[in-house]
């Protein structure tokens, strides 16, 4: 297994809920979740991807994306 660590710096504010409801109580994160980070990397990447590359990438499993932990 191949792994790779990312240095991110954030321009603005960001709140990362624990629970994705719209509605009650909202309990915020201390770190950044991974969906987070697998979500800014497809909309950076995924047209620049053919499409059997963007499935293995972001759809199949195959690349994880961790939890970001502040520093």
């Amino acid at each position: 297994m191949k792994r790779f660590t990312l240095a991110v710096e954030l321009i603005d504010d960001v709140l990362f809920a624990r629970s994705s409801a719209t509605t009650g109580a909202r309990e915020s994160l201390d770190h950044i979740p991974g969906s987070a980070l697998l979500g800014a990397a497809a909309s950076a990447l995924y047209a620049q991807f053919d499409a059997a590359t963007a499935w293995q990438v972001f759809h199949s499993g195959d690349v994880r994306f961790g939890a970001a932990a502040p520093i």
